[in-house]
């Protein structure tokens, strides 16, 4: 009767581990996770591309700032047009004791605005000089061609025995004109224009 029974006792033990392996199994057959994996693996053809961003194994070289070249644009180098210059007319000294307006013909000169290019701005310089320091001196430029003055070019000394003084932006007419200074002292004393020049800035 033991032998019996202890033989029926191994039968059931074998018959549970071979129940237990069973059922580990499916779980790993039927697992959810088995099912995704080979339903995805079924869903991709072999004619099917797959994009995935290729990486570079080539290493990134470092870069030295102090090495890089030095880019000019062209527009700076050689397009000079863009870049603005100074241009200075003489016209000249005179001097007057006159209190109205006193045509210096020494200050003669002609201005085409033509020949400076693009003339973005212009202005009267004209060096002063009141020994006295009675009254006012005042100067201008005077269009000879169109018998006008320019405007804008109106300056004047008062109380200083000299000064440079610069007038306000004046307006070159075009085409070829003769230009002249105009002195006068309002009190009829020697005054004296030292130097006066046109500044053009043009680009």
């Amino acid at each position: 009767m033991q032998q019996s029974s202890s033989s029926s006792l191994i039968i059931f033990a074998l018959l549970f581990l071979i129940a237990i392996n069973l059922f580990i199994l499916d779980l790993k057959v039927f697992s959810p996770a088995n099912i995704q994996i080979s339903e995805i693996s079924t869903s991709i053809k072999p004619s099917d591309t797959v994009s995935a961003p290729i990486l570079s194994a080539t290493p990134i070289p470092t870069i030295i700032p102090s090495l890089l070249p030095t880019v000019v644009t062209e527009t700076n180098v050689t397009n000079n047009s863009k870049i603005p210059r100074e241009t200075y007319v003489p016209l000249g000294t005179g001097s007057t004791d006159k209190s109205g307006w006193d045509d210096l013909v020494a200050t003669e000169t002609v201005i085409d605005p033509a020949n400076y290019g693009t003339i973005k701005e212009a202005y009267f310089f004209a060096s002063l000089r009141n020994p006295t320091q009675n009254g006012q001196v005042e100067a201008q430029v005077y269009n000879v061609t169109d018998k006008h003055p320019v405007w804008g070019s109106h300056v004047i000394l008062n109380g200083p025995k000299e000064q440079t003084i610069t007038s306000q932006k004046i307006t070159l007419d075009n085409g070829t004109k003769l230009y002249r200074v105009q002195l006068k002292s309002t009190m009829q004393f020697q005054a004296f224009l030292d130097n006066a020049k046109i500044r053009i800035i043009s680009e």
